[in-house]
């Protein structure tokens, strides 16, 4: 089993989703991201699986692959934030990383590079009361301090206990 550092090397994507009024239930979110024809099975948290689970008042999504939520294809991303906030964390071997935050319905700000400096879109000023609170505001992040960031804002965490224990894998197209 890899630890969290080798997690962070390989590639993946981190995407937590609060509602904003109504509580939100995992199957909810499953069938945004899947459709109707799928199925939750615990499995251990491996392969190029997608897994879901609910952490503090947020679902969080671990996409292991890293691929299934693009911030450059943002209509996902923006579906899942309807009625809720939603961050979106991604990092790959190439070294590409990426924080998007939506809320609504609407992307509000995409920060390539984890550069504060490169946040982009209709609200670029969206987490600076978070930015804040680091020792260098306004510096690259590390994937621990973005991760950092979007547990201090959403109350998700992800952590090795987590991916050391089964959890709850979407399997997708089930033709039921």
């Amino acid at each position: 089993m890899l630890n969290v550092a080798q997690w962070l090397d390989v590639g993946m994507s981190w995407t937590v989703i609060q509602p904003l009024a109504e509580p939100m239930e995992i199957e909810d979110v499953v069938e945004l991201i899947a459709g109707p024809d799928y199925e939750l099975r615990e499995a251990e948290v491996e392969g190029d699986d997608v897994f879901v689970d609910e952490s503090g008042p947020s679902i969080m999504l671990l996409d292991l692959e890293g691929g299934f939520l693009s911030p450059y294809e943002p209509a996902g991303l923006e579906r899942l934030s309807l009625g809720a906030r939603l961050w979106n964390l991604s990092w790959n071997v190439n070294g590409g990383s990426c924080l998007v935050y939506a809320a609504d319905g609407r992307v509000r700000l995409t920060m390539s590079e984890l550069d504060p400096r490169e946040a982009r879109g209709p609200d670029p000023h969206a987490l600076d009361h978070l930015l804040r609170f680091l020792p260098e505001p306004f510096t690259r992040l590390s994937h621990a301090s973005a991760m950092a960031l979007v547990e201090m804002d959403s109350g998700a965490h992800l952590d090795v206990e987590w991916l050391d224990a089964p959890q709850l894998k979407v399997i997708f197209n089930t033709g039921g």
